[in-house]
């Protein structure tokens, strides 16, 4: 008789995805205006309590076609423009095409938050017409 392999047994995690062990998306706007100092409303998707980790600007376009949003300046804050930046004040220079991707970690966040928006602060805009895509995650304490 062959061996048919080695012994194998694959199982799922005992931790569901759905804890606060897993970094899930919190909250996310698409085409937000990246050419107009203004102040986009973000809802937070199905949490009561939660700790932004990670924003992420990408998808820098005008219609589809590929715009630079890299001179775009902007804050993620827990009250409509106002309060403490949650990302600090961050600059989009890596969104050049619409495959660009900016990554920013949480500066230092020390508490959990539990208003079901967020909101996306322009504060420079990037000079050119077109719109980006703001992604929020982190961890739910719901």
């Amino acid at each position: 008789m062959s061996n048919p392999g080695p012994a194998t047994t694959v199982s799922a995690h005992p931790s569901n995805v759905t804890t606060n062990q897993a970094l899930r998306l919190l909250a996310v706007a698409k085409g937000v205006n990246a050419n107009a100092v203004a102040t986009t409303q973000i809802q937070v998707n199905n949490s009561t309590t939660y700790m932004p980790k990670e924003l992420i600007i990408t998808n820098s376009n005008n219609a589809g076609t590929t715009v630079s949003a890299a001179s775009l300046v902007a804050t993620i804050t827990p009250a409509s423009g106002s309060g403490t930046s949650i990302f600090g004040s961050v600059t989009a220079s890596n969104c050049t095409t619409n495959l660009g991707v900016q990554y920013v970690d949480a500066s230092a966040t020390s508490t959990a938050y539990q208003g079901q928006y967020l909101y996306a602060n322009v504060t420079t805009a990037s000079g050119n017409t077109g719109t980006v895509d703001i992604y929020v995650y982190g961890y739910d304490f719901s």
